[in-house]
């Protein structure tokens, strides 16, 4: 284990069903001995390139959500037996609700007009692009990655999952052009938005998110990657994710800006 790496203690786990099986990692549902049922995350270490470190990516995603108050799902790392063999991995843990949609699963009609039927829309689209451009997120255009689900006072309230491509992602993501690189500060090379989100990103909204990442100290951030608990982000992957999030959260003004000042198409297109 690296150096710094937290012994977390990992819970365990029961195949419910291989659900998906793709390049860039395997996502099994799961149900532990107290009936909770989740989602299982991880990669076979061929699939290193399309999926890299998808548990540390996760785990990391989510401290750094909750430390800036952005709803997501939660996650457990965890073990599954599966023919004889533990396989390790993390479990994101999917809201009680009875019915849970995924934001591209809305009808149109609601995507184009959702002011009064989302609670906070505003914050949802302001939130989740200032997070997703400081993390280098490049999976979040069709909006399957956010999960509404209805209160008790018939609003959607929301939280995002799937954070794989955040982060480090994996070796396919950089692609020859390395986090530094101007191509990452241009985001709309990398980054598209929900339909009809780009009318609802108001400068000020992302500008408060912009200023609430930028006061998170970089001694705050260097611990939550040394205590990142996958043994695939070595240290060296540790350091620059460091060195990333740390650069990018203060060049995170400008980067909104180009992005909002940018004529061109800036939403998901089918």
């Amino acid at each position: 284990m690296n150096k710094g790496v937290k012994a977390l203690p990992a819970t365990y786990w029961t195949i419910v069903d291989k659900w998906k099986e793709k390049p860039q990692g395997q996502v099994w549902r799961v149900i532990d001995q107290t009936g909770r049922r989740g989602f299982f995350k991880f990669a076979y270490p061929t699939q290193w390139y399309d999926a890299g470190p998808i548990v540390g990516n996760e785990w990391i995603a989510k401290q750094l959500t909750d430390l800036i108050a952005v709803p997501s799902a939660p996650v457990e790392i965890a073990h599954v037996e599966d023919g004889g063999k533990t396989v390790r991995g993390i479990v994101s843990l999917p809201h009680a609700s009875a019915s849970l949609h995924s934001w591209n699963t809305l009808p149109d009609e609601v995507q184009k007009d959702s002011q009064h039927i989302v609670r906070d829309l505003t914050r949802l689209v302001c939130a989740t692009i200032a997070f997703d451009v400081w993390v280098t997120n490049i999976d979040r255009a069709s909006g399957k990655n956010i999960i509404l689900y209805r209160s008790t006072d018939g609003m959607y309230d929301w939280y995002l999952i799937d954070h794989g491509y955040a982060l480090y992602g994996c070796d396919r993501k950089w692609n020859g052009k390395y986090w530094n690189n101007r191509h990452w500060r241009q985001v709309w090379q990398f980054y598209h938005v929900p339909r009809g989100w780009t009318s609802l990103a108001s400068r000020s909204n992302l500008m408060a998110m912009a200023s609430r990442i930028q006061a998170i100290p970089e001694a705050r951030l260097a611990h939550i990657v040394h205590g990142v608990p996958d043994p695939q982000y070595t240290p060296a992957i540790q350091n620059t994710v460091i060195a990333m999030l740390c650069r990018r959260k203060r060049q995170l003004p400008a980067i909104l800006d180009a992005w909002l000042n940018y004529g061109g198409n800036k939403e998901y297109r089918l």
